[in-house]
């Protein structure tokens, strides 16, 4: 066991009903809980932590009161994490990488199965805009960013044949899916760009506020939608 298994290890074994309900409020379910290894640190590291990352951590003070979401490669390795506060008023969040020798993505490894399958992936920014959209299509990838760079569009040329960038609706969002569209388009059968309908006569930045609008009950039937609408699965 690596020392990247043993702080996921000791992250969702400190995981209580207070952050499950902080994660069920986000649009999480207990499955997805279970099968992300979603954690959560308070300024205390397990034994062994290598020196690079306890200095990155401050011995575990920069990790206060924080989700932990392990990130994968395509053969499930984890090779860094994100962490993000639990209060969802603190905002921001910090990505700690192994290295970056290759592709390393949140929800990678969970939805290789279904992307070889499908030959399709579904591109989010955000670790909680994967969420929703994972109980409505399997083949969801967050990049944590709204540009793909040519590392991740080289796997992506190697898997799929269909990509739907479902990133946000703001500013970084529409510029990443036009670089996307402008850099890669012509190495997909299919580059479609997902548009977010308005709620109420007011936009949406992304699928986790459209789901926290909607529920389950609409968001899942529309992201369906948009997939079959455009293909002939």
């Amino acid at each position: 066991m690596t020392w990247l298994q043993d702080l996921v290890q000791f992250s969702t074994s400190k995981i209580t009903d207070r952050e499950r309900e902080a994660l069920w409020s986000r649009g999480v379910t207990d499955d997805q809980i279970k099968l992300f290894q979603i954690g959560c640190l308070n300024k205390e590291l397990p034994s062994g932590m290598p020196e690079p990352f306890l200095q990155w951590a401050k011995n575990g003070q920069k990790l206060d009161n924080v989700f932990v979401f392990p990130l994968t490669t395509t053969l499930g390795e984890i090779r860094g994490f994100q962490f993000r506060h639990i209060d969802r008023s603190r905002l921001g969040y910090m990505d700690y990488f192994l290295d970056r020798s290759e592709p390393c993505l949140f929800g990678l490894s969970q939805a290789i199965e279904t992307i070889w399958s499908s030959k399709s992936v579904y591109l989010v920014e955000g670790v909680f805009d994967l969420f929703p959209i994972q109980r409505a299509v399997p083949f969801v990838v967050a990049t944590m960013t709204a540009f793909t760079n040519g590392q991740t569009a080289r796997l992506l040329r190697r898997l799929v044949k269909r990509v739907w960038l479902g990133y946000d609706m703001d500013a970084p969002g529409k510029d990443g899916c036009a670089d996307f569209q402008r850099r890669y388009n012509k190495d997909f059968e299919l580059v479609y760009r997902v548009t977010y309908p308005q709620v109420n006569g007011k936009p949406v930045k992304d699928p986790g506020d459209l789901w926290e609008a909607w529920g389950d009950a609409q968001l899942v039937p529309f992201v369906r939608s948009v997939i079959t609408q455009e293909t002939l699965f």
